[in-house]
């Protein structure tokens, strides 16, 4: 219903605010885009995504170390970075702050991250 849909709206927002939040504080370059409650992170990239061309022009290895420090938190991502991230109604405030606790970490691993030669 509208209430359901209402609070997956404010919960995607507030975890699209976190993410990019922690990423900026680590001195990652990233834009979010989203639709909807449903968003993705384009690492090292600094404005819209329009097309195809634009989403291969991302940092994408900045991505590998990121989703294993969430994982190793307990954080389970998309596994590619050219996947959406989807936020369900199991997204309650425990979920938030299991995330918002992994965040700083995974952040600093994806600014540490060096392309593969």
């Amino acid at each position: 219903d509208a209430d359901a849909y209402g609070r997956l709206d404010a919960a995607s927002q507030q975890l699209q605010s976190m993410v990019a939040e922690a990423l900026t504080e680590a001195g990652v370059t990233h834009t979010m885009q989203n639709a909807g409650n449903m968003f993705s992170v384009f690492w090292g990239v600094d404005g819209p995504v329009t097309d195809f061309a634009g989403a291969q022009s991302q940092e994408a290895w900045r991505y590998k170390p990121f989703f294993h420090a969430m994982l190793d938190a307990g954080v389970y991502l998309p596994p590619s970075a050219f996947e959406c991230w989807f936020v369900s109604a199991a997204h309650d405030d425990h979920a938030l702050s299991t995330i918002a606790a992994a965040l700083p970490d995974a952040a600093r691993a994806a600014a540490q991250a060096v392309p593969a030669s």
